[in-house]
C-alpha cells in the first residue's frame, strides 16, 4: 500500500513546496489535467488560511509525471480521495483535520534522514523545510537549472533585481527541471523519458526497413 510518509516527502522534495501548504491541499487542487498543482490555501496552527505568504506562492506549481503517478496511487489507497478532502488526511481526527508536521518528523522523516547518512548534531533542527533549501541547491548546482526556473519553481518572490526583469519560464521548462530532480531521486528514467526513447526505437525500427 502507498504510504504518506513517503509521497510527502517525495512531493516536498520535489516541488519545493512549504508544509503548511502541502498541509492545506485538497484534491481539487491537484490538476492532473495540466500537470500543475495549484495553492489556495494553507495549514497552520490548526487552522486554514488563505492567506499565502507572497503573491508568487500561488503560482502554479509544476507537477511531473512521476509525480502525478505518486499523487495518484496515494489518492487510491486513501479512503479520503474526494475533491474537497485533505490531500493528506488525519486518519486520527476521521479526515477532518491534515495530518500534523512535526510528528512527520519527529516519527520519520528525521529518522529517514539519519538511515540515509545524515549527520545531524544533538538538538540541531531538521524537517520538511531542508528539503525545500536542497531542491533549491539540486538544481542550480547539481543539475545547472537556471536560476529563474529555479525561483519559479520555488516560488520566490525575487532572486535579483535583473532577473525579476527576466520573462517567466514556461510551464514545459519548470516540468523539464523537476523530471531532472525526480531522476535523481528515483534513479530511474522519466515516463516522458521512456517515451521518447520508445518513440526513438520505432524511428530506428522504420530506417532499418527501408
Amino acid at each position: 500500500m502507498t504510504q504518506p510518509e513517503s509521497t510527502i516527502t517525495i512531493l516536498v522534495a520535489a516541488t519545493g513546496l512549504r508544509f503548511s501548504e502541502v498541509a492545506g491541499l485538497q484534491w481539487q487542487d491537484v490538476d492532473y489535467a495540466n500537470e500543475c498543482i495549484h495553492v489556495r490555501r494553507t495549514w497552520i496552527g490548526g487552522k486554514v488560511s488563505e492567506q499565502l505568504k507572497t503573491k508568487q506562492s500561488r503560482s502554479a506549481v509544476p507537477m511531473a509525471g512521476e509525480l502525478a503517478q505518486f499523487l495518484r496511487e496515494w489518492q487510491k489507497a486513501t479512503p479520503y480521495g474526494n475533491p474537497t478532502d485533505w490531500v493528506f488526511a488525519s486518519p486520527k481526527t476521521h479526515g477532518r483535520t491534515p495530518r500534523v508536521g512535526n510528528m512527520l518528523v519527529a516519527d520519520h522523516l528525521r529518522p529517514a534522514a539519519i538511515k540515509a547518512g545524515v549527520v545531524l548534531k544533538p538538538g540541531q533542527r531538521f524537517g520538511f523545510h531542508n528539503l525545500r533549501h536542497s531542491l533549491s541547491s539540486l538544481l542550480i548546482t547539481g543539475q545547472k537549472s537556471d536560476v529563474r526556473t529555479t525561483q519559479d519553481i520555488l516560488r520566490h518572490s525575487s532572486s535579483a533585481t535583473t532577473l525579476d526583469l527576466y520573462t517567466r519560464s514556461p510551464m514545459a521548462q519548470r516540468i523539464a527541471a523537476q523530471e531532472s530532480v525526480l531522476r535523481a531521486i528515483l534513479n530511474q528514467p522519466t515516463h516522458r523519458a521512456r517515451i521518447r526513447a520508445a518513440r526513438n526505437g520505432s524511428r530506428v525500427g522504420v530506417r532499418r526497413l527501408r
